[in-house]
């Protein structure tokens, strides 16, 4: 068989398996049918001629298939189709006549689907050209030499095996070429070409074998030090145990957690080792790192239930896609009871200073009859000290509600228009007494067509007083206190500025930037009394209504504190008389 012949009975193949297709999905004068029933008449009639025989047999061996007892096509390019056909047939060659006509190749495919016997479908529909036959089909005169070339082939086969069998690798492959040729250059030749390929293909397929074990020894490592990272991180305490879980070393935070010293738990059981009324344990069954075996990955557990529950229930796993811990989201576990704990805090101080200032009040008012009265100079002199402890005390008061009311976010502002030279005269005037009496003059100035300002006018009124009271405590006799007002310019036009100057002792440079905090007095001239609130809550107030406050000063100079509170517009006013949004239900009443 020429590769003529090859090609024409491989279309022959291509248009019958279209035919197959086709003919049982479409009627027999379908266009698509008719031609592919004339191609594959055409090939068939073409290759008949080629090998010039009046009939071409197709046989299937194992999926494989012959054409006149030849090889045309392996069983993995045997196509399905073709395939059904001899299945749906139970032959083993099909013969077509090199005279087979249009209409029987149309009607032959449907055989397929026919319910009766083959022979019963090709009679029923006048197909005379195609044959089925039920014996492997074999060329007469080669069948013998080819039976007695398979028995050679399988006997040669067999002595091979035999040789080679209990032979190493490089005599199994001089032996199998000493079967090629006698020439031994030539044998040295294909061996030595052999076992350098043999050595290539070895090579690649180790180094491909080595990278890829490389690659997930570093994913391996990356995932235990992505975990390690995220457990150290969770835990300052690290304690140490040997393989069978006996402490051998602790650092002071893990000290701190189990309540007990190293040298009394070293060389004793972690579980001895703790107290497992108030604490869990959670640890690996298997200590033991061996590389030949797989790890047990079970963990022993040891405290009350329900600590242990509530631990778990208070921390949350993050993984990413692969299943890895990648990181952890913790809650506290006691949080519930330090809000339980803050809560009750507010409420004793809002109490606790509600409760002082009631009698508080009741003493100031006592003292000021009192001082109505014609004393001695030296009852006067107690007096008077009792007065200004009594205020003292009073204004320590009014500082640790304050602040917490901001805290707790409780402090209303009742935003206005308001009139900021009244602001700044009204806190003059109720520093007049105190400022008086330490001989520290208060002036206010300010520009003419000041602003109205939109702010809670007895909260800004406060400001001042705050700021007036800390520039009095540390400014001396024969000081003074300056308050300005004036309005911002350029692109702070939409804030009016208050500052209040004095020549005072001044702040330390080191201590500027936390003047503003919490319980802090900093300040270089002599130590004075107060919650060290007073600015903190000062701060609160000017950022509640919207401003800004700041400070300078050098020591031994004085300083200025400098505040902002926004201009009052007409839209603000607008915004604030606007009507509230009705309730859907009142909405849907048409209240």
């Amino acid at each position: 068989m020429n590769e003529k012949t090859r090609t024409e009975l491989i279309n022959f193949l291509k248009s019958l398996t279209r035919l197959v297709v086709q003919s049982n999905l479409y009627s027999s004068g379908h266009p698509q049918v008719a031609e592919a029933s004339l191609e594959a008449k055409k090939y068939l009639e073409a290759a008949a001629q080629s090998e010039n025989i009046s009939e071409l047999v197709f046989t299937l061996d194992q999926n494989r298939l012959l054409f006149n007892g030849v090889l045309l096509l392996n069983s993995d390019r045997v196509p399905n189709s073709l395939l059904n056909l001899f299945k749906k047939t139970s032959c083993d060659s099909i013969v077509f006549s090199k005279d087979v006509s249009k209409e029987e190749l149309v009607s032959f495919p449907k055989i397929i689907a026919h319910k009766g016997t083959p022979d019963e479908f090709l009679k029923n529909n006048s197909i005379e050209k195609i044959r089925l036959i039920k014996s492997l089909y074999v060329k007469a005169e080669k069948a013998a030499d080819n039976k007695n070339q398979d028995s050679k082939e399988i006997k040669d086969h067999q002595d091979i095996s035999k040789e080679i069998k209990d032979r190493s690798f490089e005599d199994s492959l001089k032996s199998i070429v000493s079967r090629l040729t006698q020439d031994e250059n030539q044998q040295k030749q294909i061996i030595d070409a052999l076992f350098e390929k043999f050595k290539s293909e070895v090579e690649a397929r180790v180094n491909l074998a080595v990278e890829k074990i490389k690659k997930e020894k570093i994913k391996v490592e990356n995932d235990y030090e992505r975990t390690q990272a995220v457990i150290t991180n969770i835990a300052n305490g690290v304690l140490t145990v040997d393989k069978n879980g006996n402490v051998i070393m602790m650092n002071p935070q893990a000290q701190a957690i189990t309540g007990k010293p190293l040298k009394e738990i070293a060389g004793k059981k972690i579980f001895d080792a703790v107290n497992l009324e108030n604490q869990i344990i959670n640890i690996a069954n298997e200590l033991k790192n061996e590389g030949d075996k797989k790890i047990d990955t079970a963990v022993s557990s040891k405290g009350k239930e329900e600590l242990s529950k509530t631990i778990k229930n208070s921390t949350a796993l993050i993984k990413n896609e692969e299943g890895k811990i990648v990181g952890t989201i913790s809650l506290p576990t006691d949080m519930a009871k330090l809000q339980e704990l803050d809560r009750l805090k507010d409420d004793f101080i809002s109490t606790m200073t509600h409760e002082l200032r009631s009698p508080l009040t009741s003493i100031k008012m006592a003292l000021d009859l009192i001082s109505r009265e014609k004393l001695s100079p030296g009852v006067g002199n107690m007096l008077n000290a009792a007065i200004r402890n009594s205020e003292r005390l009073n204004s320590i008061i009014s500082d640790i509600l304050d602040f917490s009311k901001l805290q707790s976010g409780k402090m209303t502002f009742n935003l206005a228009e308001n009139d900021a030279a009244e602001i700044a005269k009204s806190a003059a005037d109720s520093m007049k007494a105190w400022s008086a009496s330490k001989q520290v003059p208060i002036s206010v100035s300010f520009g003419e067509d000041l602003p109205k300002i939109y702010s809670d006018k007895r909260r800004t009124e406060q400001i001042l007083i705050n700021l007036l009271s800390n520039s009095l405590k540390f400014t001396p006799s024969g000081g003074k206190i300056e308050i300005n007002i004036e309005k911002g310019k350029d692109s702070l036009s939409n804030f009016v500025f208050f500052s209040v100057k004095d020549s005072g002792c001044g702040i330390k440079k080191e201590e500027i930037n936390k003047i503003f905090d919490k319980f802090v007095q900093a300040a270089s001239g002599e130590k004075v009394g107060g919650t060290g609130l007073g600015l903190a809550i000062t701060k609160a107030m000017v950022v509640m209504q919207g401003g800004n406050i700041s400070v300078q000063s050098e020591e031994g100079k004085g300083a200025v504190f400098t505040f902002s509170i926004p201009v009052y517009k007409e839209e603000e006013k607008k915004e604030q008389i606007l009507p509230a949004e009705k309730p859907w239900w009142k909405k849907l009443l048409g209240i």
